[in-house]
């Protein structure tokens, strides 16, 4: 009988690993998956994401471009408008000089109310007096925005003019489009 050979036990055997190097060759393939996972994989979703996001926004942006065109025409597409939360539109045609007005402010100004197709539902032929807090929402934020000498286009959505209710001739949910001129601030 052959006798066999001891060895110790600190020695490893032909064909396997010493803890140590098992200990190494496991971090190595961790730090490998980290790499891939922050290097590669991440970025690569949060790009997938950021793309997804970008194109809901643009979507979201073109489908309220397209609820603007529906109430106010041609109009909503021309340049210079900024809009509000609420859905007011405004472009600044002279900004004026001297102090705003207040919501409760009584001004005299010059406007033309018309419709997306073009239509004037309502002007005043001389400037005329008005309370702002008695005028429809919207027109009343657009005269706040001006000050003596200022002139304005307003696109006012039907929640801040005449709501869904035919007023004047004018259809329920129409949207309204002013230019305003405010001539004075009466107190």
């Amino acid at each position: 009988m052959a006798s066999q050979v001891q060895r110790p036990s600190s020695v490893p055997r032909r064909g396997s690993l010493s803890p140590v190097a098992l200990f190494g060759l496991a971090g190595a393939v961790l730090l490998a998956a980290l790499v891939w996972w922050f290097g590669i994989k991440r970025p690569a979703d949060e790009r997938r994401a950021a793309a997804a996001a970008a194109a809901e926004a643009r979507s979201e942006a073109e489908a309220l471009q397209a609820k603007r065109r529906t109430l106010f025409g041609a109009v909503a597409d021309e340049p210079g408008f900024e809009f509000r939360s609420t859905g007011l539109g405004f472009r600044l045609l002279a900004p004026g000089q001297g102090p705003t007005p207040t919501p409760s402010s009584t001004v005299r100004i010059l406007y033309t109310g018309r419709t997306k197709d073009g239509q004037v539902f309502d002007r005043t032929p001389a400037p005329s007096q008005f309370r702002l807090d008695r005028l429809v929402p919207g027109m009343s934020a657009g005269v706040q925005l001006l000050r003596p000498g200022g002139r304005i286009e307003l696109l006012v959505p039907p929640a801040l003019g005449y709501g869904n209710r035919p007023v004047a001739g004018l259809p329920a949910g129409s949207g309204l489009i002013f230019e305003i001129s405010l001539v004075e601030i009466v107190d």
